[in-house]
C-alpha cells in the first residue's frame, strides 16, 4: 500500500510540474511585459487607396495611420514603391520616425502601388496593404 502511495504522489507531482511548473515570463509592477505586441497594421493612407486623377504638379507626400498598442514603444515606417505589382523587396526608404514620405514629383498617367512596414523597437513588425494611386496627365 505503501508504495502505491509512493508512485500515485510522484504521478501527481509529475503532472502538477508539467502543467503548473513553467517559468512565468511575465513581469508584474509598473505594467511591464515581457512579451512584445506588433504594431497596428498601417491604415488610412493618403492618396486614399484607388485614387485617380492625382495631380503631378504638386510635392506628393504619401502619408498613413499607425500606432502600436505597447504604449511605451517607438514605431519606425519602411516605405515601399512601384509602378507594377507585386510591389518589391527593397524599401525606398527605411526607420522614418512619423508616418508620411515626401515622395516628391510624380509622373503623369502612371500607376502607383505602395505599402508601409511599421517596426516597433523590440523586433515586431506589420505591414499595411498594398495602396494605389494614379496620376492624372500632365497639362
Amino acid at each position: 500500500m505503501k508504495i502505491i502511495l509512493n508512485v500515485f504522489f510522484i504521478l501527481v507531482v509529475a503532472v502538477f510540474c508539467l502543467n503548473g511548473c513553467s517559468e512565468d515570463n511575465t513581469t508584474t509592477g509598473n505594467n511591464n511585459t515581457s512579451t512584445n505586441q506588433v504594431p497596428n497594421k498601417p491604415k488610412n493612407p493618403y492618396p486614399a487607396d484607388s485614387s485617380e486623377n492625382i495631380d503631378t504638379n504638386v510635392i506628393m507626400v504619401l502619408s498613413w495611420q499607425c500606432s502600436d498598442p505597447d504604449p511605451n514603444d517607438t514605431v519606425k515606417y519602411d516605405v515601399y514603391i512601384s509602378n507594377t505589382l507585386p510591389v518589391g523587396s527593397t524599401p525606398i526608404v527605411t526607420d522614418l520616425n512619423n508616418p508620411s514620405y515626401g515622395l516628391g514629383i510624380v509622373a503623369a498617367s502612371t500607376n502607383y502601388y505602395w505599402k508601409v512596414v511599421a517596426k516597433d523597437n523590440h523586433g515586431g513588425s506589420a505591414s499595411s496593404n498594398t495602396w494605389r494611386f494614379k496620376t492624372k496627365l500632365r497639362q
